[in-house]
């Protein structure tokens, strides 16, 4: 009798060991309301989602589906209906999955619930915890939406960023109370902000086993991010108006180094356009800046800086869009960031500067303001 009942416990302990293995590496789920028998499922880097690395159409009987997860990396999922184009009318789900891992989805395509590994029992509880925050700020954006009133606008915003403090607020707290969690490491960059010190307090703590594993390059991205936002953040100090511009060296479309002081002292204000080809408003400005360059010639001098292309890019869009003006390349590496440097939030932006190398005036946008304000200097 022992021995039959020792192998049924064995039996029932393989079970459930098998039971377990056949949930890793898998998504299953059930979703409510869709509008037809199969999903689109796009696997994407988590680096970039834009274009996915794979997409498949899955049967989705009943609303009922199974996604086999074969990556050996961590990836974006994203769920829609076929021919969608990616959830614009029905909805969209979308997870991070990470190898080894199993998640179970519900609900609805556009209100996901989430469960399964503890990777997805921490997003789920999560979820919980900030839920009664993002309906707020969701009903307050519909507030704003339906105001025309510019003080109650302002007014409007003020609440939603305090509901949305606190949700900063919950979010590191949740990273503190749980550090080795694979989801809370997710959230990190959630926390970069304005200054990026609340992303990088709360990097120290996360264990490095989780830090060099399968989610290493979002977390080396997100360090990243948050060390570029905190020198943004110092730098802003230090390039105000009246201030002297900081000095630098970079490549011309020719290779060759250009320092920018090189061109202080010839009587002319300088013109410093963080820009890149990448940016629909910064080529929309083209026309009106060559009319500038033109109007004012020998009164103005125009260093343009590119940002975010590649070179082969950058060099094309300056023979492409006939650009008379100097030109230097934004490398954006660890050693070299201008951007950084100049504390550069948008583009394009546009830093007045005076003949001697100080700031007159920056601004951000394609803004009519830019035009009108160089053409008052150059009447003085």
């Amino acid at each position: 009798m022992k021995k039959i009942f020792f192998y049924s416990v064995a039996a029932l302990t393989l079970l459930a060991l098998s039971s377990c293995a056949e949930k890793k590496n898998v998504i299953t789920g059930h979703f409510d309301g869709l509008t037809a028998d199969s999903l689109q499922v796009e696997v994407v880097d988590v680096l970039n989602a834009r274009t996915p690395l794979s997409s498949t159409v899955i049967p989705a009987v009943n609303g009922d589906f199974t996604i086999p997860f074969t990556d050996t990396t961590v990836r974006g999922i994203i769920i829609y209906t076929p021919g969608d184009e990616r959830g614009r009318e029905h909805g969209v789900a979308s997870i991070t999955f990470v190898p080894g891992e199993y998640a179970k989805l519900s609900g609805r395509l556009d209100s996901l619930v989430v469960d399964g590994s503890q990777f997805f029992k921490d997003q789920k509880a999560y979820t919980e915890l900030v839920k009664p925050d993002q309906k707020r700020m969701a009903e307050i954006v519909e507030e704003y939406r339906a105001t025309d009133d510019e003080a109650k606008s302002d007014s409007i915003m003020n609440v939603y960023n305090e509901v949305s403090a606190h949700v900063s607020s919950l979010t590191k707290d949740f990273i503190k109370n749980n550090p080795a969690s694979l989801y809370g490491a997710t959230l990190v960059s959630r926390l970069i902000g304005e200054d990026g010190k609340d992303a990088l307090e709360v990097l120290g703590i996360i264990p490095e086993t989780v830090q060099n594993g399968y989610l290493k390059p979002l977390i080396d991205r997100t360090r990243t991010s948050a060390q570029k936002t905190k020198a943004r953040s110092e730098a802003a100090e230090k390039v105000k108006d009246g201030m002297q511009a900081p000095d630098f060296t970079l490549k011309n479309e020719k290779g060759e180094d250009f320092t920018l002081s090189s061109i202080y002292n010839q009587g002319k204000y300088i013109i410093l356009d963080f820009w890149g080809e990448w940016c629909y408003w910064c080529k929309k400005g083209i026309p009106d800046m060559k009319q500038l360059y033109k109007d004012a010639k020998g009164k103005i001098e125009i260093l343009s800086i590119d940002c975010n292309d590649t070179e082969e890019v950058w060099k094309n869009a300056i023979k492409e869009h006939e650009l008379p003006w100097l030109h230097v390349y934004n490398p954006g590496d660890e050693k070299t960031d201008v951007a950084v440097t100049y504390a550069i939030q948008g583009y394009p932006t546009k830093l007045i500067l005076n003949p001697d190398g100080t700031i007159n005036k920056t601004i951000v946008g394609e803004d009519p303001e830019f035009y009108s304000y160089v053409k008052s200097l150059i009447k003085k």
